[in-house]
Order: C-alpha cells, then structure tokens, then sequence
C-alpha cells in the first residue's frame, strides 16, 4: 500500500467564507498516482471545517446564514470573557461541521457524487490556513 501526504494552503480574505477545494484535493490524489484506496482531507484549526456540499454560491450563502443563526456569536459565552478573544461563536461552528472528510479513490479519481465538491470553511478570518490531505492505497 502506498501512502502520500500533501498540504493545501489557503488564505481567507473574510471573516467566513467558503472555498471550494475540490480541484486542489483531486491535484493531490492525482500527484499521489493511487488507484484505488481513499484520501483524508483534514484540517487541524479549530475554527474552520471541511466538509462536502452542492457547489453553488447561494448555496454556500445560504449555509453561513443557517451557522449564524444556529449559532450567534453571544457575548454571554464564557470563552469571549476570557483572555481567547471573540470568536467562540467560529469554534462552536467548528465542531458543528467538522474538521475532516474520508473518500474514496476510484480509478485515480475522488469518487464524489454528481453534484458534491469539497469545501473548507473559514469562521474565524482572515488567516492563513494549512490544510492536510493523505492518499493511501494502490
């Protein structure tokens, strides 16, 4: 079994915001030369997430909104007390969403569905972002 680790930089411009990452994800997988296996996209920060979603601008609009109202940044929250900053709100979305995605690798190709993509999401920019990604398999 062959196991290739790669990262994918980013740097947000918005306070949140969602970047579609699924050409950089499959450049990996492609740059890996695995067949057939699976690939982890993660990201280690604690304000920002991965996940998988239908590629479309009001889409990714209307997702941030959803966030922001299940999960407003309230002043009461004792991490904004703290010596932390404001942006409890960014790590409770966070963990909300998730930091990684598992897919397959199929024939050299993310085997994604006819209308998924790859996303990071940013809640707490702007800042530069490290995301990791391993291919395994043959």
């Amino acid at each position: 079994m062959k196991v290739f680790s790669s990262n994918i930089r980013l740097t947000t411009t918005d306070k949140a915001t969602e970047t579609n990452i699924t050409d950089l994800v499959e450049a990996i997988v492609h740059e890996s030369s695995v067949q057939d296996g699976s690939v982890l996209i993660n990201t280690g920060h604690t304000t920002a997430a991965i996940h998988l979603n239908y590629s479309d601008k009001d889409l990714e609009d209307d997702y941030m909104e959803l966030l922001n109202d299940l999960v407003p940044n309230k002043p009461t929250y004792r991490h904004n007390k703290g010596d932390y900053g404001s942006n409890a709100d960014a790590h409770l979305k966070s963990i909300l969403v998730g930091n990684c995605v598992t897919l397959a690798v199929t024939k050299g190709r993310l085997s994604l569905g006819q209308w998924q993509a790859v996303y990071f999401s940013e809640f707490n920019g702007p800042r530069n972002r490290l995301i990791s990604v391993k291919v395994m398999g043959i």
